[in-house]
């Protein structure tokens, strides 16, 4: 029969497990927030990715407080707490996941107001176009139906003298890919942690049955 001592450090290392998962995707949720001019949908996602993070630490130092201390008290709480939180993050999860094409497209938004820019402005779009290796807004089309010559940044090595080297797709459809592959990325990690906190459920489950074992044979 496996001892309380180990069940106790299965408990803590994958609520530690759990706990780095959550940073990471409270890490994504500010980063979106700080260095993006957000709409509402972002601000949405962004919000609840770490809302998921936040929530998983605070489960998790009851969790490690109870293992520690190998209360039953406090595991039990643990549990029943992990479940209430795991019904909620399942939903808050399935929603990031059916509106992944949403929000990627409204992230995404950041460029058609750089696009603005480049338009009053020639080179505000250069970081997406040097960065994404795209060519204005839908396509190289832009620039020339706004007057203007594509820029260097538009061909490939900056090689202007042939024309094969006219990047011709645009830059908003490359941002929205790239915002569809960190979503996707980060809802797998939330998945990840998910069943993470549901293993560590059942392993807790298991701890308190220890513990009580242990307070029983300790009468006799």
């Amino acid at each position: 029969m496996t001892s309380t001592s180990t069940i106790k450090k299965f408990t803590i290392v994958f609520g530690f497990v759990c706990s780095l998962l959550a940073l990471v995707l409270i890490a994504f949720g500010i980063y979106v927030l700080s260095s993006y001019r957000v709409n509402e949908v972002g601000s949405l996602a962004a919000y609840a990715y770490i809302c998921l993070g936040v929530t998983t630490i605070l489960i998790s130092l009851l969790g490690f407080v109870g293992a520690a201390r190998e209360s039953v008290c406090c595991t039990v709480t643990f549990i029943t707490f992990l479940w209430v939180l795991l019904i909620c993050q399942i939903a808050i999860t399935f929603l990031l996941v059916r509106g992944e094409q949403t929000a990627a497209s409204h992230l995404a938004n950041n460029l058609d107001v750089a696009w603005e820019e480049e338009l009053n402005s020639p080179g505000a779009m250069s970081l997406y176009e040097t960065w994404l290796g795209c060519c204005g807004r839908a396509s190289p089309h832009d620039y020339i139906v706004n007057d203007r010559m594509p820029p260097m940044t538009c061909f490939k090595n900056g090689d202007n003298t042939k024309s094969e080297n006219l990047i011709g797709t645009g830059c908003r459809i490359m941002f929205e890919n790239y915002w569809l592959i960190l979503l996707r990325a980060f809802n797998v990690i939330a998945c990840v942690m998910i069943a993470l906190e549901l293993l560590v459920s059942v392993i807790s489950c298991c701890l308190c049955n220890s513990i009580r074992n242990d307070h029983r044979r300790s009468y006799y």
